[in-house]
């Protein structure tokens, strides 16, 4: 017969701290792990049924689905009661934990697996060592300045696939592009100025750089230079659309500040025979004179980035070519411009 495990539902001896921003699904595998048991036997010895599988989960999503485990106010407690962490630290430090829509009345301990409603990245190796004593991935819900790690120069990627298949590449070294770590620390500056305000500011300059990254001519130098030394020169073509935040990171922060300030130059208006104003300023801001195309530009350029602060207090979180909350999938490169080389024909051996 199979071996079963029976716990008390009393605090173990074994301590486990959750780290900050990881998945529910995370912390209990960790957990299970520290007992020597998976999670589903964990959640039978604590009295909580095996997890219900929600509709939206038979879906397919492809590779890198990402599933969490929801619990209700019962449950919570039972695992709170026995990892001897109070239920508040936990909550503070796992994003998900109060996911769950608790009914007014007392239920039963109940778990459920559902998509969850945003991306969730690998955190950083050498941070997770430290912290955890362990090498195994700690999954976690960054937000957008904790992407990158000043102390070990890594950037979290995410989840990549190519053509279908799973891509094991989920972080990129910075040590060769400082200025990145420069922009990021002016980033960090700006929203402190900025608040929640700077949202939108943000968001514009990251859907024209990604629009330009596409669409840049063959004179572009930097980008590419950026991104084989991301990519330590190897297949920098991959890198070019993988890491594609991290190598126009330095102008969208310097573009998003620029629109935020609302110089004059926002409201000029345009001269028959000549470039608008506007594209010029962001030309020589950026120097890169081939922004001066205004093909690159959406319509009616001028009145989107009307800014007003206080007037986008939505609250912080991803980028918006990063998270979609409605596809919790992973991101294809085919679908960033990137095609991978066709295999060459290998000639047979002479006999």
């Amino acid at each position: 017969m199979p071996r079963r495990h029976h716990l008390a539902p009393r605090a173990s001896i074994l301590r486990l701290a959750p780290v900050q921003w990881e998945t529910t699904v995370s912390y209990l595998q960790r957990l299970a792990s520290r007992h020597h048991l998976d999670t589903a036997e964990l959640l039978r010895g604590l009295g909580i049924p095996g997890p219900l599988l929600h509709p939206e989960c038979t879906r397919p999503h492809g590779p890198y689905t990402s599933i969490e485990l929801y619990l209700n106010p019962a449950s919570r407690s039972l695992i709170a009661d026995f990892a001897g962490i109070p239920e508040e630290h936990l909550a503070h430090a796992l994003p998900q934990w109060n996911g769950h829509r608790d009914k007014p009345h007392a239920a039963p301990p109940k778990a459920r697996l559902r998509l969850a409603p945003m991306h969730a990245v690998t955190g950083c190796p050498h941070c997770t060592l430290a912290r955890t004593g362990q090498t195994h991935p700690v999954p976690q819900y960054l937000p957008d300045t904790a992407l990158i790690c000043q102390r070990h120069s890594t950037w979290m990627l995410g989840r990549h696939t190519l053509a279908g298949t799973r891509l094991p590449i989920e972080h990129a070294s910075l040590r060769r592009a400082p200025e990145i770590l420069a922009a990021h620390r002016a980033h960090v500056r700006f929203l402190k100025r900025w608040g929640p305000a700077a949202d939108h500011a943000l968001a514009l300059a990251m859907n024209l750089t990604e629009t330009w990254r596409r669409n840049a001519p063959a004179d572009e130098r930097i980008w590419p230079a950026r991104a084989r030394r991301i990519g330590d020169n190897k297949r920098a073509r991959l890198w070019y659309a993988l890491a594609r935040e991290a190598i126009t990171y330095p102008e969208t922060i310097t573009l998003a500040q620029f629109l935020a300030h609302h110089p004059r130059t926002l409201h000029a208006r345009e001269r028959p025979g000549h470039a608008h104003p506007l594209h010029t300023a962001v030309a020589d801001l950026l120097g890169r004179p081939w922004l001066e195309n205004p093909a690159l530009y959406p319509d009616q350029f001028g009145n989107r980035i009307t800014y007003t602060v206080g007037r986008h207090p939505y609250p912080r979180s991803r980028w918006p070519y990063r998270h979609n909350p409605y596809d919790p999938g992973p991101t294809e490169l085919t679908k960033l411009g990137y095609q991978p080389p066709h295999p060459r024909a290998v000639p047979g051996k002479r006999r």
